[in-house]
């Protein structure tokens, strides 16, 4: 069924994947089974998201296309035509707005849903308002990821004042509130990460291993999990129990 671009949990017992075969799939972690018909986005998935409702869950295509779909029926409820490639997407918290991200660039909402952040290959990380789409932070080109590869490098912390991008051997933290940056390497140094959080810690996959990190010490929490295959996407559910890595075999463990 193609490899696993994107992975996100709909709750703690449900996990949806986007496929490079443009297919989007729910899956029930108790038993691996497939949740309702396949959802078709007509072209390869990039990228994904499912609201904190569990209502809604958002893709985004090489086919320019942002598409919303109904969760408990895996319907189509709209789509909106973007300039490129969706490379990012993503819900805000109230389940009322989408954003998304073009060509080697991603984006996330703020936990209370009234900014959202960008960080790209090389103009770093940028915060706009969600009412007027005013720039309140701009890192210039710090932060940027120097990576042509659908990675997912951006965070938000839980209280919403700090921002963590990863890069090549590292994650950086930006404090938004008075522009300082710190950072601090990680287990990999070769291959682009991909990072997700919950409130607690950060995961940050690189190559076949994935790392955990407190976000708030930066230190590292228990041993690298290692795998035999190279990841390409990882998420972590609401409550941080699961975490949910996408393989380009077409597996997610």
């Amino acid at each position: 069924q193609g490899a696993v671009n994107a992975v996100a949990f709909v709750d703690e017992s449900q996990v949806v994947a986007g496929y490079d075969t443009s297919d989007i799939r729910r899956w029930k972690i108790e038993d691996g089974q497939q949740q309702g018909q396949t959802m078709q986005a007509g072209k390869c998935v990039r990228s994904i998201a499912s609201s904190q409702d569990g209502r809604w869950i958002v893709s985004g295509d090489n086919g320019s296309r942002v598409t919303v779909w109904n969760a408990l029926t895996n319907e189509k409820v709209r789509h909106a035509q973007y300039g490129n490639w969706v490379w990012a997407v993503d819900i805000s918290s109230d389940c009322t707005k989408v954003v998304g991200a073009g060509y080697y660039g991603t984006d996330n909402f703020s936990p209370d849903g009234s900014r959202f952040a960008t960080v790209s290959y090389d103009y770093g990380v940028r915060v706009y308002s969600t009412h007027d789409g005013k720039v309140l932070f701009d890192s210039g080109t710090e932060g940027s990821t120097n990576s042509s590869r659908p990675v997912t490098p951006l965070v938000w912390s839980a209280d919403g004042q700090q921002l963590f991008v990863a890069s090549k051997g590292k994650i950086a933290s930006f404090n938004i509130s008075d522009s300082s940056s710190t950072e601090w390497p990680i287990h990999e140094n070769q291959i682009p990460p991909s990072i997700a959080s919950n409130d607690i810690f950060i995961a940050c996959s690189a190559g076949s291993s994935v790392s955990l990190w407190d976000w708030m010490s930066q230190r590292q929490i228990g041993p690298i999990i290692t795998h035999t295959a190279q990841i390409r996407c990882i998420a972590l559910s609401p409550s941080g129990g699961y975490l949910a890595c996408g393989f380009a075999d077409g597996k997610i463990t």
